[in-house]
């Protein structure tokens, strides 16, 4: 998708209204691959190697400064640097029994395994050395073979190694090996930038949104810029502090198995592909994961830990984005506030509630200029921390 300009008043809500569509459409799957036609090509694979940073193999594609040499096999080669590069090994694998078989890609750190264009192993990301599989029923013939490499730092590992009819797993032999095309490539209209603009507020915001391993998941492209065109002054609001800068640029990433719904990092949220795919209409965990983007806190307290995931939900609360989620507006047994989310954020909204007093925006002021004390909340209540949490627990009797 191009560089765009989103409008002011973007209907947000009209867009999340649409993705259960979204979301019950089944992802198309590429077909079976059938075997190639035509004579064999010379014996070997095309290698590519990059000298890159970059944390997917995905990236690789859009790469055009590449050495490109024949190789007999799956493997590191000689002179590669220590760190920051990629490789690409592309070619055709004679399959001689028809069958199921299984691949397999140990890799520290990223790699993918295509059989034609489908995705058999996905290993990417940054990893220590770990070893995934995937099964492809193939009839006998030859196939394209795409490998995808990426090093970041430290170790360097990669094996390819396969089982199947008849062969016991083990590295493929080389005598499988021909040279054909690079069948493989990555949308490139899944990666797209809105500038989102708020000439009210002098702020603007690149949003990159990028769903090239969450194909099922093209709304977003529309639906998060909407969402903070929508929401981000009213998280200004809250969390903007004078003389403090507010990020430029954020990025939205899918991806799979990440461990969690969603997670930030830098300028950078991740969010888990399965989890968007069965509940995409979960927006406000974009306003949550935006929320310690500009947080941005300083050398935060060991004491104040609750606080960083607290107020990201205080601020989801009162943005109010998605009507499915919400606290709780009393103590409930076996509440903490020391977990942070749900628990911590029901207590700020108390403290603010009970004693009509602002407690969030100067604490987040203090952690983002580092100067945080526990204090604080004494000097705003009159209370302490302990003396207003006994206070809240009371609430639930």
């Amino acid at each position: 998708m191009p560089l765009t300009h989103a409008p002011r008043s973007a209907q947000w809500f009209l867009l999340a209204t649409a993705l259960a569509l979204y979301a019950s459409a089944a992802l198309a799957q590429e077909p079976s691959p059938a075997p190639l036609t035509g004579p064999a090509g010379e014996p070997g694979l095309t290698l590519r190697y990059f000298e890159c940073d970059v944390d997917t193999v995905l990236d690789l594609d859009s790469l055009d400064d590449y050495t490109e040499t024949v190789v007999d096999a799956i493997a590191l080669p000689e002179g590669a640097r220590d760190d920051y590069f990629g490789l690409e090994f592309f070619g055709a694998i004679d399959i001689a029994e028809a069958g199921e078989y299984t691949f397999y890609t140990t890799s520290d750190d990223g790699s993918r395994l295509y059989i034609g264009k489908s995705l058999v192993v996905q290993n990417d990301y940054p990893h220590g050395a770990t070893e995934k599989s995937g099964a492809i029923a193939l009839q006998a013939g030859r196939y394209p073979l795409y490998v995808a490499y990426f090093e970041g730092v430290v170790d360097q590992v990669l094996e390819v190694a396969w089982e199947g009819p008849g062969i016991e797993k083990g590295p493929i032999p080389s005598d499988r090996f021909t040279q054909h095309e690079k069948v493989v490539s990555f949308p490139r209209d899944a990666v797209s930038t809105t500038v989102l603009e708020w000439p009210e507020l002098d702020v603007t915001l690149a949003v990159t949104v990028d769903t090239r391993d969450g194909q099922g998941l093209a709304q977003f492209h529309e639906v998060i810029p909407a969402v903070l065109q929508e929401h981000y002054p009213a998280m200004l609001d809250i969390l903007a502090v004078e003389d403090m800068p507010l990020p430029e640029a954020i990025g939205f990433v899918v991806r799979p198995e990440i461990g969690a719904p969603a997670y930030a990092s830098g300028r950078r949220i991740v969010l888990d592909e399965g989890w968007f795919t069965a509940n995409p209409d979960d927006l406000g965990c974009f306003i949550h994961e935006m929320t310690h983007i500009v947080q941005a806190y300083r050398n935060t307290p060991r004491d104040a830990g609750w606080l960083v995931e607290g107020i990201a939900d205080y601020v989801r609360h009162k943005i109010g984005a998605d009507e499915r989620w919400s606290i709780p507006t009393r103590y409930r047994d076996g509440m903490d506030y020391t977990r942070g989310y749900g628990d911590a954020a029901a207590f700020l909204i108390w403290i603010e509630d009970e004693y009509d007093v602002e407690v969030v925006p100067p604490v987040n002021e203090a952690l983002k200029r580092g100067r945080y004390r526990a204090d604080l909340f004494e000097e705003r209540t009159g209370k302490t921390i302990e003396e207003l949490w006994n206070e809240y627990q009371e609430t639930g009797e």
